[in-house]
């Protein structure tokens, strides 16, 4: 009898080790899962704040068009291209193009803080003056070397120069809102506090899942132990 009960207790407690471990097993994959999800977000977001950095200067470069009366003629307009540039760096190799063709006064250099006028082509017809501004697209190099387009309607795209000498445009991007990356990048402790806790909540409570689990295994180990024994 002692040794059917020994077998029994042995055969019990192997079983309760199988579950602690398997489920431990499972605690330990689903923590993995989880630092992998977190790793992933941080990589995505490094990289979204990388991309919105490199085209702060380029967001802040203003494109306005204004138009005057010819003292002429009652009906004539003079259209005009203003490129301002609020930033603290400068903007070089300037040039522009108005309903797809080129604007040939537009060159050069603007400097920090500075903001240039240049004459538009008349138009084939008559467009209203709050319409050239559709037309018409900005090219130019910030002080990081990398060249952008910019269209009158704010959008944004990044030109890399291919073998042959072409330009290459990536998709259209939206221009950063703010030039200070301060408040979009988690720095320090308590940052991103909502992401971490929501994280740690989990973590918790597959912590209480498994300790549950062992706690349950233990006692039905416990209580057959008992009922055998006074059989």
């Amino acid at each position: 009898m002692i040794g059917i009960l020994i077998s029994a207790f042995s055969s019990l407690v192997a079983l309760g080790a199988l579950v602690v471990s398997a489920l431990a097993h499972r605690h330990q994959v689903a923590r993995s899962v989880a630092l992998d999800a977190r790793e992933r977000a941080l990589e995505a977001r490094e990289k979204e704040a990388e991309r919105r950095e490199r085209r702060v200067q380029a967001s802040m470069i203003e494109i306005r068009a204004s138009s005057t009366g010819s003292p002429l003629h009652d009906g004539w307009v003079t259209h005009r291209l203003e490129i301002l540039n609020p930033s603290n760096q400068p903007i070089t190799d300037l040039s522009a193009t108005y309903n797809g063709e080129a604007v040939a006064d537009v060159s050069g250099s603007l400097n920090s803080g500075s903001t240039h006028a240049f004459p538009l082509p008349p138009p084939e017809s008559g467009v209203p003056a709050y319409m050239v501004l559709q037309y018409i697209t900005v090219f130019f190099t910030d002080a990081a070397g990398m060249r952008w387009r910019r269209d009158g309607a704010g959008g944004l795209r990044r030109g890399a120069m291919t073998p042959d000498g072409e330009w290459r445009w990536t998709d259209r991007e939206d221009p950063v809102i703010t030039p200070s990356m301060a408040n979009d990048i988690a720095v320090g402790p308590g940052a991103g506090s909502s992401h971490w806790a929501a994280l740690a909540d989990a973590d918790t409570h597959q912590r209480r899942g498994v300790f549950l689990w062992v706690a349950a295994a233990l006692a039905a180990v416990l209580a057959l132990f008992v009922v055998l024994l006074f059989i």
